[in-house]
């Protein structure tokens, strides 16, 4: 009985452990690509303006805060409200991973501009590539099931994308150089007129 009951428990966990193999994949697959501006500056109907790519969002504003004196209808003081975010774009669903942000009040635009326009310079270099390398700490929030998700890489790390091109250079220059010694032979073998 024992050993039957044993020989039935390697079947049952074969059988569990695919379906955990096929449960992670499923997971994989069913994470969409990330919506993205493509390195571009939008602007909504409320006046936000978002750029972002596949690892980087940056998200900014600007509004104007006036306190009336209600008795005589008169504007006792405007302020500029400058808010800005930069997050991780991620493909996941509940990962609002915060890298930078702050939200100031100037007395005039001019000011709040200038801060702003700051700011967005600072941070520039986050968006000069649509898919730039995924930062180390955050390895987790573009990666499922232990495998980086379609179109990442880790900071540091060679790119799959780059490693065929560069498996596939060599492999051209290997082919190249065989073909090489064979034409430099065939010109040693011919007659010189």
């Amino acid at each position: 009985m024992y050993e039957i009951l044993q020989s039935g428990m390697k079947v049952w966990e074969q059988d569990a452990r695919e379906t955990r193999r096929l449960q992670l994949a499923l997971n994989y697959l069913e994470i969409t690509p990330v919506e993205h501006t493509g390195n571009k500056w939008v602007e909504d109907e409320k006046g936000r303006r978002t750029i972002s790519n596949m690892v980087y969002k940056m998200t900014c504003s600007i509004t104007e805060n006036t306190r009336w004196d209600l008795w005589s209808s008169s504007v006792l003081n405007k302020r500029w409200h400058v808010e800005w975010q930069v997050i991780m774009n991620t493909p996941k669903q509940y990962h609002h991973i915060v890298i930078a942000g702050k939200e100031r009040n100037y007395s005039e635009r001019y000011d709040a501009e200038n801060y702003l326009n700051g700011r967005i310079r600072a941070f520039a270099k986050f968006f000069q590539e649509i898919s730039p390398p995924v930062p180390k700490d955050y390895e987790y929030a573009f990666s499922e099931s232990g495998l980086m998700l379609p179109g990442y890489h880790v900071e540091g790390e060679v790119s799959k994308q780059e490693r065929d091109s560069v498996i596939g250079k060599l492999n051209e220059a290997k082919t190249q150089k065989k073909s090489a010694p064979a034409n430099s032979s065939k010109k040693r073998n011919e007659p010189e007129h």
